[in-house]
């Protein structure tokens, strides 16, 4: 409650929590040595326009920019409940409830991802398999708000949630294979600047979500406190609340079928293996 003061005591109270928790990691966090490379080699330097040429030339990170853009707005269109809860089911404070039956799955299923990519060995099919839950279920929550059940808007809402938490996950972990992945074909690492420009893109996607929510509501003659509203923002509410989480479920089901990066490391990590065998052969031989 209490409107604009409801929103920044709740704002303020995450801000203290983040920056209690994200303190904690960071000072947690330790950084290894590079075991792995010789301990007189050293790391060659590359250019900005080199990093970046290196970055976009994996198709991985590319696909993965997309499904963050893409989940992004998802979410910012979730952001709308609380203009439709209001116009359309005529109970603002039903915004509390669906953010629970959105929040306790996605937490659910944040803590139960580890296991089962530990038990599947990889992160592909259990993100793949999630987000054809999550489309499904957004398209069955399209069929409950048209056939004016709250209820079942909650259930399916709640899968959708929790077919979206195995990404929100794993994403770190899926930046570090495509780095991996080219440090495998080039022998170079961009892990700074893969994280870097991936971090970019959640705030340009939910910069943009945001902005086309607002350009979208005004377009519809949405007029900020009022009673009522047209029928044109009614269908627009409708769209963003309810058809556009759907097609962006969609989306990001169809960039994961095609992010195989596990796939193609382990291919070429068996390549490189196979290389550095017949290489000592062949030095075993002279």
């Amino acid at each position: 409650g209490g409107e604009v003061d409801g929103w920044r005591t709740i704002a303020i109270i995450y801000a203290l929590i983040g920056l209690a928790v994200n303190t904690i990691s960071g000072l947690s966090v330790k950084e290894l040595s590079e075991t792995e490379e010789p301990k007189d080699k050293k790391e060659e330097k590359m250019s900005f326009l080199e990093s970046v040429k290196l970055l976009f030339s994996n198709k991985y990170y590319i696909i993965i920019c997309c499904a963050y853009l893409f989940t992004q707005l998802y979410t910012t269109m979730i952001s709308m409940g609380i203009y439709y809860m209001k116009y359309i089911l005529g109970n603002e404070d039903l915004f509390s409830t669906f953010s629970l039956w959105i929040n306790i799955p996605l937490i659910i299923g944040l803590l139960v991802s580890p296991i089962i990519i530990r038990k599947i060995g990889g992160m592909y099919k259990i993100n793949i398999w999630s987000y054809v839950l999550a489309t499904i279920a957004r398209a069955l929550v399209i069929v409950a708000a048209y056939m004016g059940s709250v209820p079942l808007m909650l259930v399916f809402t709640a899968l959708a949630s929790l077919g979206t938490s195995p990404l929100q996950g794993d994403m770190n972990a899926l930046i570090a294979s495509c780095s991996e992945h080219t440090t495998l074909k080039t022998g170079k690492t961009i892990d700074g600047m893969m994280y870097s420009c991936s971090s970019l893109g959640i705030k340009i996607g939910s910069g943009i979500g945001t902005a086309i929510c607002g350009w979208l509501l005004a377009a519809a003659g949405y007029v900020e406190n009022s009673a009522t509203q047209t029928p044109e923002t009614i269908g627009m509410l409708q769209f963003l609340y309810l058809w556009a989480p759907m097609i962006l479920c969609g989306c990001v089901t169809v960039l994961l079928y095609f992010l195989k990066v596990e796939k193609a490391n382990k291919k070429l990590e068996e390549q490189k293996d196979l290389e550095e065998k017949q290489n000592s052969d062949f030095i075993f031989e002279e």
